[in-house]
């Protein structure tokens, strides 16, 4: 299931047609059709799982920090100081403040994965939430798509070890913020994990495709908004042809924009338009329906 991460590759996420779609952004996706619903009610799902601990991570922070400056204080100190008793002096309090430094991220790591590496996910210190264990049970596959960050230093794609869906705190790892994402460790180090986790948006299509609900046709099942007449009018435009289909991101855009200003010349009296995300899918399948055309004429 999980794409190829080759070339072609965009490493910024730039808006909602980026190939690098947020964690965050993709479970509310899968929660609700709505985005901002799915939002709302995953928020709602992490607040209740803040841990009690979590209120003094930053005070742990700020004492690890100030242990560390005490460290490099105690091992200059030892290093300057004649063999006596200040020697000793220096020689406890290095050994102190390397504890006190080490302390907080060993005593999290300890608390979130255990004391080995975990084969299966760790109980939960909370209730578990269905929307929440349906997409983690995608991600904790080894066959399921790989979660990565982008490094800070060289723009790279750093992947994530499927194991990092195993620990305790998994659930803040969706959270939109970053404060929540930041009481979750690195898996294997005594780090936080930096910025926003993503999923490359070819994985996400798939993740979304297979938690939809099969409906059934017949009377009552009409769309909201009228898709069908929508790409039958783009399909009858003869500026489709012009767009690039190599640059997805560009398609994407180019067909979305030509969509949203149909709805918007077409729109009743409420004056209620799809949003961006909601046309989407319908571009991928234009974009889809236009690259078999394209094959078919150069063959």
């Amino acid at each position: 299931m999980t794409s190829n991460p080759g070339a072609g590759w965009k490493v910024f996420a730039d808006g909602e047609d980026s190939e690098n779609v947020p964690l965050w952004r993709a479970l509310a996706q899968f929660t609700a059709e709505d985005l901002d619903e799915g939002l709302k009610a995953n928020a709602v799902v992490i607040g209740k799982a803040q841990p009690v601990a979590s209120r003094y991570y930053n005070m742990a922070y700020a004492v690890s920090m100030v242990s560390g400056f005490l460290l490099t204080i105690s091992l200059a100190g030892l290093l300057l100081s004649p063999t006596t008793q200040s020697a000793n002096l220096f020689s406890a309090l290095t050994l102190a403040a390397f504890a006190a430094t080490a302390a907080p991220h060993v005593c999290r790591q300890l608390y979130q994965y255990g004391f080995k590496t975990p084969d299966v996910p760790l109980p939960l210190p909370h209730a578990p939430d269905p929307h929440f264990e349906g997409f983690l049970g995608i991600l904790q596959k080894a066959s399921g798509p790989r979660a990565f960050y982008i490094s800070r230093f060289g723009n790279r794609r750093v992947f994530l070890d499927r194991r990092q869906f195993f620990g305790k705190l998994r659930y803040f790892l969706f959270s939109e913020h970053s404060a929540d994402r930041a009481f979750v460790m690195r898996f294997r180090t005594g780090h936080s994990l930096p910025g926003d986790i993503f999923l490359h948006r070819d994985d996400v299509d798939k993740m979304l495709a297979m938690a939809k609900p099969k409906r059934k046709g017949g009377p009552g099942r009409n769309s909201k908004y009228r898709y069908e007449d929508a790409i039958i009018a783009l399909f009858g435009d003869p500026s489709l042809q012009t767009i690039d289909l190599s640059d997805r991101v560009a398609a994407m855009r180019a067909i979305k924009e030509r969509l949203s200003f149909w709805f918007e010349a077409n729109a009743d009296e409420s004056g209620d338009v799809p949003r961006g995300d909601q046309l989407a899918p319908i571009a991928e399948k234009i974009i889809a329906q236009l690259k078999k055309s394209q094959a078919i004429r150069q063959g």
